[in-house]
């Protein structure tokens, strides 16, 4: 499969459905006094935007994570190296070190990786990627090839402004990714959490479809709504206990389709947590199957 043409829902959209009475209705004909509006695949809220450079459309309105942006270098180097300086703390002949460079090898076709953070335990090579929004799916999809290449165990750890908090949100590409890559979880990190990761799980969330009644241009009567649904890429956050990243294993992870999702992960080597399934979401399954 090709990453770059990975097949996300577009966040600009021409059609929406007006959240009262279910109806479509197109962004050049839709004002604010129309709305509230929702997306009919997958059920988030839409808001409408009118513009003078380019055509009417509706775009997503769920919240997002507070992720580093690619412009906050300071955040992105104050995470590395508290990291770095706990595992030199609690390894020291684990030869830790930010972004030291692994050289490529031509003859096995392999280009070089700059891991933000490498070392050992217990004599395995481990690499620690801090994850910024500015990386793309098919860059992390390299990574993780390359490290299994030369047989590294990878983490990826999502580093975070603020809290998460407890509402739905809508994670971000390479956060669904990664929470399959883990079984299921992501790990979280903000400032002066040394080597505690925060594990999140995304429960599946509903929204409800009011129930609403019209009469078609012919005369039919209609009626839609009345019950619950599913959102396809809003989630809630579960949240597990705290966890030493330093207590993490090796271990191989088979490829995996998971259903549902225009990606696959590639079989690698992942440094994983230990901790027990705490999540009970049927509905969410396909993102944590071995």
């Amino acid at each position: 499969m090709d990453y770059d043409d990975y097949n996300e829902y577009s966040s600009i959209k021409d059609w929406a459905k007006i959240t009262k009475t279910n109806q479509p209705i197109h962004a050049s004909v839709a004002t604010k006094k129309d709305g509230p509006f929702y997306c009919a695949d997958t059920y988030e809220e839409l808001i409408v935007r009118k513009c003078v450079d380019k055509r009417d459309h509706f775009a997503y309105k769920g919240r997002l994570s507070p992720v580093y942006s690619s412009n906050e270098s300071k955040l992105h180097f104050e995470c590395k190296h508290e990291i770095c300086n706990a595992l030199k703390e609690k390894y020291p002949q684990g030869k830790w070190d930010v972004e030291r460079t692994i050289v490529g090898n031509k003859d096995r076709k392999l280009g070089k990786l700059v891991p933000d953070i490498s070392g050992r335990i217990n004599d395995k090579p481990i690499a620690i990627e801090i994850q910024v929004s500015s990386m793309t799916l098919p860059k992390i999809i390299k990574r993780v090839e390359g490290y299994y290449a030369r047989g590294v165990s990878i983490l990826w750890v999502v580093p975070l402004k603020e809290d998460l908090g407890n509402e739905n949100f809508r994670p971000r590409q390479y956060e669904r990714f990664l929470h399959s890559l883990y079984y299921g979880k992501i790990f979280y990190w903000q400032k002066g959490d040394g080597l505690n990761l925060t594990p999140v799980h995304f429960d599946s969330a509903d929204r409800y479809i009011e129930e609403a009644h019209w009469f078609d241009e012919d005369g039919s009567e209609r009626t839609e709504g009345g019950y619950y649904k599913t959102y396809q890429t809003i989630f809630k956050p579960n949240y597990a206990e705290n966890v030493d990243l330093s207590k993490f294993i090796s271990h191989e992870r088979e490829e995996f389709v998971p259903d549902n999702e225009n990606k696959t992960i590639p079989k690698c080597l992942i440094f994983k947590d230990k901790i027990e399934v705490w999540w009970k979401d049927k509905n969410n399954d396909t993102l944590t199957k071995a």
